[in-house]
């Protein structure tokens, strides 16, 4: 594979920003918005998301613009239908800025990608939307599935070639090339090379692909020696596991949808493939396995949706769960249509990929609406239940809907106005700067008390805890002569007034007497113990009965009197405070598994 000259490269970059100008544009944008990313703050959280939000739109953006472009040229509409429809995809991206909020809600994260995946779809058949030209269609994607590999190879090996150049000026000229240079130097090879190479070899002629007869031989070696075997060995273990689960008479487990799905999405690769071929004399192998894959489909769609069901009807529709059942559904469908159909149309897999993908996106049947509507019912059935495991899923349900949906998710189950309390959440939290994981602990929190739903989430298993000296680390050492800090890893001597002072903290130590104890051993007189579990369980039990303000996520204030100890001995008075503790407490054992002290020693001399 010869590398493309620098000629050649100039040349493509005239051709693409002639023939898509504002695709052209974003690439250039989206290094500008990676470079500053690579150079702010990310203490600047409303920034740093408003950029990556952009990043993402970038991407969708350009991608329907691509299909729109591609579109009206096989068409061969006027320069002024072109401009009308890429004004028409401008304003339908600003729309998506404004209104997609991937850090506040985790559904717009799904939005995003569906969105992406839609129009990256949309690309491989809008030049043959209204044509049946299926030769042109299978060669056009051909090109651009080559396109892109060889995009993807350029943009490593001219990554890594001037890597090592500037690790080379680097070392011998002591330039001190930072991280954040090869950071932008990844940014303008992946958003900037790669994108305008590829668009550089996006065919133009639509009516003679529908001519071409060439295939790769590489991509016939590769598709029937190495991807139909894998896929034929991975369809056996998937059909033996569909024996043992009849046999055994168990339902499948959770992970044999994603299984499946990940054949199905290689075996239809394999078909898309080898398709022109398939029916070509020497090509049995290919022909057997087309034959088959689908009639060998359906006892996995039969798994498939046992398996989804099984989740469904336990715990509800997600967005994820919604997915697979949309998957499922398609897969059956599109079994059904190349078992009993002739014709066997190919372009109908991505455009009813796509057109799947956008109903999922917005409105009353997508997944967002449907699995908001699924777990509001199943959070009203948990909360008229008296079973004690259904009562532990309430805090489940609960945090999902606030992650995903917001507190608005949950207005039907109380009179509050949570669009105003959700809202004054954000204010505050703009105002102080707080960080994405405190908000949505907040609004969880929040949800918790007006429902007044108890957090089970953590009570399964061991829940860590952290609690703060509510004088933040302000220490007074008025009237002390010497300061020893200590933490966990505190066993070294210390040396004061001419004697040794040694600490000694080994909390995790099974069967160790000073298990939770700070052990304080001065010169030669006896060690003594600073008795620290006591405390802990102190905070602990305060930490439970709502008694502490919170700090952070997973962290609260302890009043600072109650994280101080004083110890006297002939010759010195010894005080120790406290300034973070955490741990992991066991609800089964009503106990701490570890749990440790960091703070300081003050010693005073009699």
């Amino acid at each position: 594979m010869k590398l493309p000259s620098l000629q050649t490269l100039w040349q493509g970059t005239n051709r693409v920003s002639k023939r898509f100008p504002f695709q052209f544009l974003i690439a250039i944008i989206s290094i500008g918005i990676w470079w500053r990313l690579i150079d702010i703050s990310y203490n600047d959280q409303v920034y740093t998301h408003n950029l990556i939000t952009g990043l993402a739109v970038c991407n969708i953006a350009l991608t329907l613009l691509l299909a729109t472009d591609l579109f009206c040229e096989s068409h061969h509409y006027s320069n002024l239908k072109k401009w009308i429809l890429r004004i028409i995809v401008l304003a339908i991206s600003t729309g998506l800025y404004l209104l997609l909020n991937p850090w506040a809600y985790l559904v717009d994260v799904y939005r995003i990608f569906l969105l992406a995946f839609a129009f990256h779809l949309l690309v491989a058949f809008a030049p043959f939307i209204g044509k049946s030209n299926l030769n042109g269609f299978w060669q056009y994607n051909k090109t651009l599935f080559l396109r892109f590999l060889t995009s993807a190879f350029y943009a490593a090996v001219l990554y890594a070639g001037l890597s090592v150049a500037l690790l080379a000026i680097d070392g011998l000229f002591d330039v001190n090339i930072t991280y954040r240079i090869y950071m932008k130097l990844l940014a303008l090879v992946s958003a900037g090379v790669t994108t305008i190479f590829f668009l550089a070899g996006v065919p133009d002629n639509f009516e003679a692909l529908n001519e071409e007869q060439s295939y790769p031989k590489g991509l016939k070696i590769f598709t029937q020696y190495v991807l139909i075997p894998l896929m034929t060995i991975y369809l056996g273990i998937l059909l033996v596991y569909e024996v043992k689960i009849i046999f055994q008479w168990t339902l499948p487990k959770g992970l044999v949808s994603t299984l499946i799905l990940g054949y199905a999405v290689f075996g239809i690769l394999s078909l898309l493939l080898i398709y022109p071929i398939k029916d070509k004399e020497g090509n049995g192998w290919m022909r057997l396995f087309s034959r088959f894959f689908y009639l060998m489909m359906i006892p996995l769609i039969v798994l498939l949706l046992l398996a989804i069901g099984k989740r469904v009807f336990s715990y509800g529709v997600t967005e994820s769960r919604y997915i697979l059942i949309v998957l499922g559904v398609w897969l059956t469908a599109i079994t059904i249509y190349f078992l009993i159909s002739k014709k066997q149309n190919i372009k109908i897999i991505p455009i009813s990929l796509c057109v799947l993908a956008l109903l999922a996106t917005y409105g009353p049947q997508s997944a967002f609406s449907v699995s908001r509507y699924s777990q509001v019912s199943r959070l009203k059935m948990l909360i008229a239940s008296k079973n004690k495991q259904e009562i532990i899923e309430r805090s489940e349900v609960v945090e999902y809907l606030v992650d995903r949906h917001g507190l608005t998710s949950l207005q039907s189950f109380t009179n509050a106005d949570l669009e105003t309390i959700e809202a004054k959440i954000n204010a505050n939290a703009k105002s102080k700067k707080s960080y994405d994981y405190e908000i949505k602990s907040q609004k969880v929190d929040t949800a918790f008390s007006i429902l007044k739903i108890k957090d089970s989430r953590h009570e399964d298993y061991n829940e860590q805890v952290n609690f703060i000296n509510k004088d933040k680390g302000v220490i007074s050492v008025t009237g002390y002569d010497a300061v020893f800090s200590f933490n966990e890893y505190s066993g070294s001597a210390r040396m004061f007034d001419g004697t040794t002072f040694k600490l000694d903290q080994n909390s995790e130590k099974e069967g160790s007497k000073n298990k939770f104890r700070l052990t304080v051993s001065i010169g030669n007189e006896n060690s003594f113990d600073f008795n620290l579990k006591s405390l802990a369980k102190e905070a602990y039990n305060e930490y439970k009965t709502h008694k502490l303000i919170k700090e952070n996520y997973r962290s609260y204030e302890y009043p600072s009197e109650k994280m101080q100890f004083i110890h006297q001995t002939q010759r010195y008075t010894i005080k120790l405070v406290v300034t973070t503790m955490n741990g992991n407490y066991d609800s089964d054992k009503k106990d701490f598994d570890w749990f440790d002290f960091q703070g300081f020693i003050l010693v005073k001399k009699n």
